[in-house]
């Protein structure tokens, strides 16, 4: 026999024991009666009774609870089963969404909630379906109850400004992301992004500038190098909005920072260099130009320089300057290019022959070298040479080689394939009849700037 059954046995006989002794020295009293509801009732039926009722109390009580937890048991099983279900049926909806197919991911997505009306997931991928659909209004209303049954949901919150961009609210659409920038501040990296994606759309480059500060000052860590220097491309364009507004000095302070933020940013030098002149400062604004080529080797401010110079009637000047500048420059070839070109333009041809000569040693791409010198040489009447140099051209543009064109988009290859290899159509690639892209009109005649209309 174990002994745990022995020390149960133990226990009883000594349980007995001690009722029994209870019982006999207590005889006289038990054996006693009371009165209860008029009834004369011995002392030790009443304490049986009393056993016996609670007993009973007991095992009703038990009994109850356990058929209690028995039917939650029920159903928490069938709502286990539910859940599965529904997630199985969330994740067929998902794929056929991810396979292009919305319009039957939203008859399975009706029946989920059907089942389950405030089924957030489901409710959320409904409303992505209706803006792939159509339907950006239903979207629009869905998201907006989203968030007013959990003002914390944060993805709806997003999802709204996105449906309301689709039924063309952008107004709404911010004021909605800012919203949610100032509710959840750690979370907005997403909403000042997009604010800052909407301003950029609109042309509001001051509340765009002020979304990528925001940006910086919360987020630096989270940023791309190539996102971080956009705020030089936006304080930019705040400088062109004041250019736009004839505040040429505030849009100067403007691209001085910009500069100084971005030593190599050719806009800002451009723009900077035309508002000191259009302050009647065309000392320094051409000193701007100039350093900004030295810091870049930028051949678009020598070009600025001769339309400035021949605009205004002093080509001499012009030609000086650029002379200038091909004789200190660390970028002699660049500006002897473009002295050169000058000449031409102005039809000293001979010494413009003479510096494309010498760049034509230093260079190793430019077609419009050799169109001029081809020029130049059949001006004189040296055809040959000419040709030559119509050759050099030629080969320079690759022409003859890209024989076959995509329709698509554009992409050109010496041989023919059956697909794209760049944007892969098929059946797009054509034979080119065309064997040159030059433009059809002179080589930058008189025209100029907007900019210098201003002058």
């Amino acid at each position: 026999m174990r002994l745990v059954n022995v020390f149960f046995f133990v226990l009883l006989a000594f349980v007995l024991f001690v009722l029994g002794n209870l019982y006999l020295t207590n005889h006289d009293l038990l054996v006693r009666e009371v009165v209860i509801f008029g009834e004369n009732i011995k002392i030790q039926s009443v304490i049986l009774l009393a056993f016996l009722l609670g007993f009973l109390l007991n095992v009703l009580y038990t009994g109850i609870m356990e058929l209690v937890r028995l039917v939650r048991g029920l159903n928490d099983s069938a709502d286990n089963r539910l859940v599965k279900r529904i997630s199985e049926r969330m994740q067929d909806a998902r794929d056929l969404v991810a396979h292009g197919l919305p319009r039957e991911a939203k008859e399975i997505l009706e029946k989920i909630l059907e089942q389950r009306k405030e089924h957030v997931p489901a409710r959320m991928l409904m409303g992505e379906i209706l803006i792939k659909t159509g339907s950006p209004e239903e979207a629009v209303k869905l998201f907006q109850a989203l968030c007013e049954d959990d003002p914390e949901q944060v993805e709806a919150r997003y999802q709204l400004a996105e449906a309301l961009m689709a039924v063309r609210n952008p107004d709404a659409s911010i004021s909605v992301l800012k919203k949610l920038a100032a509710d959840h501040p750690k979370k907005a990296l997403r909403a000042w992004r997009r604010l800052r994606a909407l301003h950029m759309d609109a042309q509001r480059w001051d509340e765009a500038m002020e979304a990528h500060k925001k940006l910086q000052a919360y987020f630096a860590g989270e940023l791309s190098q190539g996102e971080k220097a956009q705020g030089a491309a936006l304080a930019y364009q705040v400088g062109m909005a004041k250019v736009e507004a004839d505040q040429f000095k505030d849009a100067a302070q403007v691209f001085q920072q910009v500069i100084k933020d971005e030593p190599e940013f050719v806009p800002a030098y451009l723009s900077l260099g035309r508002c000191m002149i259009l302050q009647d400062q065309e000392a320094q604004g051409l000193e701007i130009w100039i350093e900004g080529f030295r810091k870049t080797g930028e051949g678009t401010f020598l070009q600025d320089i001769e339309d400035y110079f021949i605009q205004a009637g002093r080509p001499e000047d012009g030609l000086a300057l650029l002379r200038r500048v091909a004789a200190t420059s660390k970028h002699a070839t660049t500006a002897k290019f473009f002295l050169g070109k000058m000449l031409y333009r102005l039809e000293i041809l001979d010494e413009a022959l003479d510096l494309f000569q010498e760049v034509r040693s230093q260079v190793v791409y430019s077609p419009i070298l050799f169109f001029f010198m081809a020029k130049i040489h059949s001006r004189r009447a040296r055809l040959d040479a000419a040709l030559n140099e119509y050759r050099q051209l030629l080969r320079n543009l690759g022409v003859l080689k890209l024989r076959f064109e995509c329709a698509v988009c554009g992409h050109k290859t010496q041989d023919y394939a059956d697909r794209c290899d760049s944007c892969g159509s098929w059946n797009s690639n054509h034979f080119l009849f065309k064997e040159s892209d030059l433009p059809d009109g002179p080589i930058r005649g008189g025209e100029s700037g907007s900019w210098m209309a201003m002058l």
